[in-house]
Parts: C-alpha cells; sequence; structure tokens
C-alpha cells in the first residue's frame, strides 16, 4: 500500500492496518517505516499509539468543541449557568 493510499483510508481502518503489522512481529517504528508514514501523519489522523497497539480517535466524544446543547446546566446565558458577559467573575 503506499503512502497517499494510507492516508486515504479512515482511522479505525488505518489504525487496523498498522495492527496487523504489529501482530506479525514488527515494532512501532517499522509499521510506520513500511507504510511509509510519520508520526505527524498519525496525528493529524487521530491514531495514538496506546499499550502496545494503534488506537483510532481514542477521545472520539470529546474531539469537538462545538456546543452539542447536552451540557449540564446549559442555559441561553452559558453553561452551568454562568453569565459570559462578565468574564471571569460571571462564573
Amino acid at each position: 500500500m503506499t503512502r497517499d493510499e494510507f492516508l486515504a483510508l479512515d482511522a479505525p481502518e488505518a489504525a487496523e492496518v498498522l495492527n496487523k503489522l504489529i501482530a506479525d512481529g514488527k515494532t512501532k517504528d517499522e509499521a510506520l517505516a513500511e507504510e511509509g508514514i510519520t508520526q505527524a501523519d498519525l496525528m493529524k489522523a487521530q491514531i495514538f499509539w496506546v499499550k502496545d497497539k494503534f488506537i483510532a480517535r481514542a477521545w472520539g466524544g470529546y474531539t469537538s468543541t462545538k456546543r452539542t446543547g447536552n451540557e449540564a446546566g446549559d442555559s441561553i446565558e452559558g453553561v452551568g449557568g454562568s453569565d459570559p458577559t462578565k468574564g471571569y467573575a460571571g462564573v
């Protein structure tokens, strides 16, 4: 697989490809070299090395900074009843 083909995969598929190489006895660095990718490529794809395996989007539910409306104590003034117009004093 070429680097471009690898980077075109979604994160879970890419992590699976790398984990197969690890299962075949390769080290982390050997697996990355075989696919021609760098640590920076992994970070962009949100693939992390955790406990001797690759994990895609380890914090999937917390990767967005957009509000969902499900925040505890969310009101029209702010989250948790805070008032953003008052700066730190409104918290």
